[in-house]
């Protein structure tokens, strides 16, 4: 049997350590906090929150998101997002997709509030580390206190933010997932309409235009905001 010289060898054993070595599943802890008013520190009832985990190509592209929740603050400011997995990375995307050291991203929602989002960017040292490094996901926010500021502007100016707040990815019908923050946003621009103040935040007309038959019935899917 020929031998392999160990230079040879050491070399293969190096290359293969310098590949990225890429979680095929993940897995995430619930996440469970309180949401106040920032002047008053009042627990704020009524807030919409999604938890999104976002897929990333190697080149860091995004890819959608593996996975979205969402829930609805109760009168003690509370929501809580259940935990989930493991679930693997479609098969069908490149070698080398997976989730980001930041995720999950956390975005909050309340009629006259501003949009807020938050991440483990705070991280340290684990942000640093390669990705698949850590396979169960956990929020820096579970367990703590999340303030929300009033806007203070013009309607038109408030708006403009408005219409960021519905930037989730909604391939595979996973928008489902998030349906009561959409019918919040759909009430926000009717709302803003009513008031002839000039805007491009979804609203139900448009997006049931989009969405139509692709999910299953919109009608059943959005009937709380409908009735």
């Amino acid at each position: 049997m020929k031998t392999i010289p160990i230079a040879y060898r050491l070399l293969i054993v190096l290359a293969t350590l310098s590949l990225p070595a890429c979680a095929k599943t993940y897995s995430a802890k619930p996440i469970t906090a309180t949401v106040v008013d920032a002047e008053t520190w009042k627990p704020l009832e009524g807030v919409n929150v999604v938890a999104e985990w976002i897929l990333h190509y190697p080149t860091w592209r995004s890819d959608g998101s593996l996975e979205v929740a969402e829930a609805v603050t109760d009168k003690n400011g509370q929501f809580h997002i259940p935990g989930w997995g493991p679930k693997a990375v479609p098969s069908h995307l490149p070698h080398g997709t997976r989730l980001g050291n930041i995720d999950p991203g956390l975005y909050f929602f309340k009629s006259g509030y501003r949009v807020r989002a938050l991440d483990n960017s705070r991280r340290q040292p684990e942000r640093l580390l390669p990705r698949n490094d850590i396979p169960v996901r956990y929020s820096d926010w579970d367990g703590k206190l999340i303030w929300l500021e009033k806007f203070k502007g013009s309607q038109q100016d408030y708006a403009n933010m408005v219409e960021s707040a519905s930037g989730f990815h909604f391939q595979d019908c996973k928008w489902v997932k998030f349906r009561q923050w959409l019918m919040a946003i759909f009430r926000e621009a009717d709302r803003l309409n009513a008031l002839g103040v000039r805007n491009s935040i979804v609203n139900y007309r448009d997006f049931s235009s989009r969405h139509e038959n692709e999910c299953g019935s919109l009608e059943k899917i959005f009937s709380e905001y409908l009735k």
